[in-house]
């Protein structure tokens, strides 16, 4: 397992602390479980960013609206 030290703010050190006792977990368990759930959305949308990076400009050229034979939906 992997540990990570985190620094936040009081006041959302002290968010976390009543969110995870109302959930009847620790801390760090709790931030954990936020971690996890919400990684695989984040590694997607910075793959996607990456891909609009770099192959955007490309797919407007070939696709987007201002192609002569476009028409608009």
């Amino acid at each position: 397992m992997t540990r990570f030290e985190v620094d936040m703010s009081d006041e959302s050190g002290t968010t976390v602390t009543q969110a995870a006792a109302a959930n009847g977990v620790a801390p760090g368990a709790y931030v954990a479980a936020l971690v996890e759930a919400n990684l695989p959305r984040h590694l997607f949308l910075t793959g996607a960013q990456d891909c609009i990076d770099t192959f955007g400009e490309v797919f407007a050229q070939r696709f987007g609206p201002s192609r002569a034979d476009h028409q608009a939906a």
